[in-house]
């Protein structure tokens, strides 16, 4: 406590007085505690972080999967298992502007998309994390509530994307129906010949594309994202990067968009790379990645 004692806040409870003047519904330095600690602890509640720590003794894994849930990670893990491979699709890296980083990888030729098998013509891959049913609950946008997702990105200078989708970051739902297609997708990918990262928007009747920044001026720098969504049959989305070199400083909103559909049972964010192997895979890199960090979740 900052001016009071916690003496004389004893006192309250055990001085003579308490019951006429010093109660617990009268005392002033008990309102004060409520005011100075109950706030702090509300706002804890409903936020959720991820900071990859260097010095931690927790793999890139484990420390996600201590603030998102045990089955927050969709990795094709299971097809390294199979050939013996050691190799990490997440990992913990070292940077030069943050301190550390966890990167994420995927290599062409070898990964898939969990324990799943495409058919032909709809071949995909995947390396992402998430929040679940079991995740903490500011990770669980409900109706009506308003979500902030904070990150930073750093998409590696080689990375290679082309016409199918390659997405870094998603609003995915959980429910019953109308859950096939995202609320929103951050993505790469050459739309009209131009190479860029876009968003794309679905509601149950029709969807829309909305252009971000050209490719080349998004590699090989921090990119700082948010994403604040408003739930509603009528809702709204707003998103912005911000480059930490001070290049870049994009804000999009969009607005009556339908975020909520029927059989939504809660919409969570979803990072990392779901991308497409179905008819442009010989233009992607043997192996690409992408690093992140900072991961902030908050209800409002």
């Amino acid at each position: 406590m900052t001016s009071v004692s916690l003496f004389q806040f004893s006192l309250c409870f055990k001085s003579p007085r308490t019951p006429q003047k010093c109660g617990v519904f009268v005392c002033p330095f008990f309102w004060l505690l409520c005011g100075l600690v109950l706030p702090q602890i509300t706002h804890a509640s409903k936020t959720v972080e991820l900071h990859a720590s260097l010095e931690s003794k927790l793999t890139a894994v484990e420390q996600i999967k201590a603030s998102f849930g045990k089955y927050s990670i969709e990795s094709p893990k299971h097809i390294d298992t199979r050939s013996g491979s050691k190799f990490q699709h997440i990992k913990l890296v070292k940077d030069k502007e943050l301190g550390s980083a966890f990167a994420f990888s995927l290599r062409k030729d070898i990964d898939g998309d969990r324990d799943k098998l495409w058919p032909t013509g709809r071949e995909r891959q995947r390396i992402e994390i998430k929040g679940y049913q079991r995740s903490p609950e500011p990770m669980k946008a409900i109706s009506s509530e308003t979500h902030q997702v904070k990150w930073y990105l750093k998409i590696e200078k080689s990375f290679q994307i082309n016409k199918e989708f390659c997405h870094f970051f998603q609003l995915k739902a959980v429910g019953s129906k109308n859950i096939d297609d995202p609320v929103l997708t951050f993505s790469g990918v050459t739309d009209h010949g131009k190479p860029q990262l876009q968003l794309q928007w679905w509601s149950e009747v029709d969807e829309g594309r909305v252009f971000l920044a050209d490719w080349e001026n998004c590699k090989g720098k921090w990119l700082i994202c948010e994403c604040k969504t408003n739930y509603a049959k009528s809702g709204s989305i707003l998103f912005s990067i911000r480059s930490l070199d001070n290049t870049l400083n994009i804000k999009k909103e969009l607005k009556n968009v339908q975020t909520w559909r029927d059989g939504f049972e809660f919409v969570r964010p979803k990072w990392g790379i779901y991308r497409s192997l179905a008819k442009e895979k010989k233009k992607l890199n043997r192996q690409d990645q992408i690093w992140m960090n900072h991961f902030s979740i908050r209800k409002f």
